[in-house]
This record gives C-alpha cells, sequence and structure tokens, in this order.
C-alpha cells in the first residue's frame, strides 16, 4: 500500500501516543482536520501487556471507523517486545465529526477500545472534492470514466441516474440518506457500468478499491 500524508492533520505527534490500559492503543496522530475526500495513511500501534495474551491472532484486533473510508491496511507487523504496527489507509467521506477505532475483547480484560478522532471539513478549492463535484474524475483510471448528475433511485446492487442504471462493486455500502444531488462517477467493467465514486453535498464516496 503506497504512503501517503493526510493533508491538513491537526498534530503529528513525534511518537506514537494515545491512551493506554491492559493492552495499550497508539495513534500516530492526537485528532485530524482535513477537507472531505482527503486521503491518508494512519499508523496504530498495540503494545500487548500480558505475558499470555488469550486473543489468538492480531486479527482479532477490530479495526473500524465512522465518517471515513478504509481504503487498505497492511498486515500487522511484529516490532518486538509483543509490540504491533499497522498502517491503515483512509479516505475522509463524509463532512462532520468522524472517528477510527481500534478495540479488543478478550477473557483477561474484557472490551477496551482506542478512537481517534477525525473531522471532515467543508472542501476548498483545492479539495479532491470540489475537482469531482466540477466534473473531473480526481484520481488516475485505467479506463476512460464518465460522469453523470442528478437524483439517484437506489435499487438492488445499483444505482439509477439521470436515465442510467449503474452497478455497485461487490462489496460496496451506502449511507442510509443520500444527498439530492448526486454526480456519479462510472467505468466499464466487465461489461457493465459501474460506479467509481460518488461525489454530493457532504459526501465523497469511493468504490474504486474495491475493484481490484
Amino acid at each position: 500500500m503506497k504512503r501517503v500524508t493526510l493533508v491538513g492533520v491537526a498534530i503529528l505527534l513525534a511518537a506514537f501516543a494515545l491512551s493506554a490500559s491492559a493492552c495499550e492503543f497508539y495513534f500516530n496522530y492526537e485528532s485530524i482536520a482535513a477537507p472531505i475526500g482527503t486521503v491518508g495513511e494512519i499508523g496504530i500501534r498495540v503494545q500487548k501487556t500480558h505475558a499470555k495474551c488469550t486473543l489468538s491472532s492480531m486479527d482479532e484486533y477490530i479495526i473500524d471507523g465512522e465518517g471515513i473510508q478504509i481504503l487498505g491496511e497492511t498486515a500487522w507487523e511484529d516490532l518486538g517486545g509483543d509490540l504491533y504496527e499497522k498502517w491503515v489507509q483512509v479516505s475522509l467521506a463524509e463532512e462532520g465529526d468522524g472517528f477510527l477505532r481500534i478495540s479488543k475483547d478478550c477473557t483477561k480484560e474484557g472490551y477496551q477500545e482506542a478512537v481517534l478522532s477525525i473531522t471532515a471539513l467543508a472542501p476548498d478549492e483545492e479539495a479532491l472534492w470540489t475537482t469531482a463535484w466540477a466534473g473531473e474524475y480526481p484520481f488516475d483510471a485505467a479506463d476512460d470514466v464518465v460522469s453523470v448528475l442528478g437524483e439517484a433511485t437506489v435499487g438492488e446492487g445499483t444505482l439509477g441516474v439521470d436515465d442510467q442504471l449503474i452497478s455497485l462493486p461487490q462489496g460496496a455500502s451506502l449511507p442510509e440518506a443520500l444527498p439530492e444531488a448526486l454526480r456519479v462517477f462510472y467505468s466499464d467493467v466487465d461489461g457493465s457500468p459501474t460506479v467509481l465514486l460518488l461525489v454530493g453535498d457532504g459526501l465523497f464516496l469511493r468504490f474504486d478499491h474495491l475493484l481490484g
């Protein structure tokens, strides 16, 4: 996964630091505030404090969020001394307050979590959202990408916009309510028009990472 830096972050810590308990969780940011559509990478470390951890795998640590999309992540790296590190690539998907969270539930200490506050700000002139809303696809693409603007109708695995029926990639999820006006970028995938990006008021939702 390509390493990138979040633009407009609040504070980048010199060392990983956040709250600690039985398992100590750390993020490399104290908090993040950047324009909607910003993409970047966040480091997470876990310091195990029990000599005999009851979790059989690092995969039992759950990473999720709200108001963001997790586009990709590295495998956990063992740094030695029961210290593990992972990098998570995120996109700020919904304007307003959100978070990235790591949590675990074990038989010794029960449920624990640490939360990194992430705020998606209104887009500025240089933001990816602004470029996309103007009708220009803001990412590199191997195939031709076109867009349509209008009110969207959600079907079973499809979006209908301005007489166009466009497929959603497998694994795609949508918010409960979509903006009234939505710009949909799509490309031909295996002979079917398939959604790559949705842009609307307070929304920047990517699907290109689901297409391999």
